[in-house]
């Protein structure tokens, strides 16, 4: 049994007690809770530190991480370049290579709160099922710290890269959990509703989700996204498909992103939005794009908007250090939430609904009987944890400390 103590939780004004039993699961929530009647139970005082659930991370590249350590060689700086930059290392991955540097993010995420993760893994005619390889051996090397679902991302395309359609069925059969798309990545349009198209007929065979990277250029003329939505209604799969990065609408004019937007409420679609890899839309003239999606307009909307990572510190993005509230923060000034009530928005973002892109049936959340997973940070509210960048006093996973870490600078 583990009893957590003057816990602040994100909705509620008074200090609350969290009992969890040994099975890991939420006992009982209440302001005081007497253990006198418990044999052993193990008791953790949070002093008024805020007390939330697990970071989830909806949108990572286990596969890619740490391959720029000390810079990449880079002459123009665009998402094009990057995938180019890729090319060549990704011929040199071996699983082993990449199941070190994938255990080595998980930890580190893991340390800074993170017990959920989603990862892309490229399937391919360059790197064909390695990546896919050492990130299964990495789930499983971390499966007790870390939840980890394994998305099959045909990054060069599938009709404009030979082999690739044959490659993501292989990919299901040999641990991926949810297929990916990139249909941008097709030369034709007719080349990029096939593609979708496929992504739906993959995932129907393997009831499974669905999480594409979808219209994420500056391109206007961009409009794979309103047809994955429409096609997640014709296959009954509302809230079931997730579009990342969702860019190109940021362009388009007012009417037809809003007839978009309406699309996507309608079908209960996911996106989640990486705003740290605005970084690498290219370098504009002044006054610079964003190369982020309609944040705002979407959470208004009522749409399903969660932030993630991405990156760390590959050919697409040099920075990245696995902290949600490092990305977190980039979130709110990217979308210029600037209140308390609107970084509470942002922390959504990185938790619950997160969540709902990582499993949409998943009991996640402080509630008596779901899975004890949670977060101590030390800061007594969601704009101070953002700001600060707060230690994660306790991480814990089924009722079980597994990590903490600590911010701490000494003046000398």
């Amino acid at each position: 049994m583990l009893l957590i103590k003057n816990a602040t939780l994100l909705d509620e004004s008074n200090k609350m007690d969290i009992l969890i039993d040994d099975q890991g699961k939420y006992k009982e929530i209440a302001e005081k809770i007497d253990i006198s009647g418990y044999d052993e139970c193990e008791v953790i005082d949070a002093e008024g530190s805020l007390v939330t659930p697990t970071f989830v991370n909806p949108h990572m590249h286990l596969d890619k991480v740490y391959t720029s350590i000390g810079g990449r060689e880079s002459k123009v700086e665009t998402l094009e370049e990057s995938i180019k930059i890729m090319h060549d290392r990704k011929r040199r991955y071996t699983p082993e290579d990449v199941k070190d540097r994938a255990v080595r993010a998980i930890k580190e995420c893991v340390a800074f709160g993170t017990t959920k993760i989603r990862t892309n893994v490229d399937i391919d005619n360059i790197a064909n099922l390695v990546g896919l390889e050492g990130v299964v051996a990495a789930k499983e090397e971390c499966k007790d710290i870390c939840d980890i679902q394994i998305v099959a991302f045909p990054q060069e395309g599938i009709f404009s890269n030979k082999g690739t359609e044959a490659l993501m069925w292989k990919a299901m059969e040999k641990g991926a959990d949810v297929v990916g798309g990139m249909p941008a990545a097709e030369w034709l349009d007719s080349y990029a509703k096939d593609h979708v198209d496929l992504v739906f007929e993959i995932a129907n065979e393997y009831n499974a989700l669905i999480d594409m990277h979808i219209d994420q250029s500056k391109d206007m003329f961009d409009r794979s996204l309103e047809y994955t939505a429409v096609r997640s209604m014709e296959e009954d799969m509302e809230g079931r498909v997730t579009g990342g990065h969702c860019t190109s609408i940021a362009y388009q004019n007012q009417s037809h992103a809003d007839k978009v937007m309406e699309l996507l409420k309608m079908s209960d679609f996911n996106v989640c939005t990486n705003t740290q890899t605005l970084a690498i839309m290219g370098i504009d003239s002044e006054p610079r794009t964003r190369g982020v999606t309609r944040i705002r307009e979407m959470v208004d909307y009522g749409i399903n908007v969660a932030t993630a990572q991405d990156t760390i510190c590959d050919g697409f993005h040099i920075y990245g250090t696995g902290d949600p509230l490092d990305y977190g923060l980039i979130c709110a000034y990217t979308a210029q939430y600037n209140t308390p009530k609107t970084a509470r928005i942002v922390f959504d973002m990185l938790t619950k609904n997160a969540a709902r892109i990582f499993d949409p049936d998943m009991k996640y959340g402080i509630e008596v009987g779901n899975s004890a997973d949670l977060n101590i940070i030390d800061a007594p509210n969601v704009q101070e944890a953002l700001r600060l960048r707060a230690s994660r006093k306790y991480v814990i996973k089924n009722g079980k400390v597994i990590a903490r870490f600590e911010r701490k600078a000494t003046l000398l």
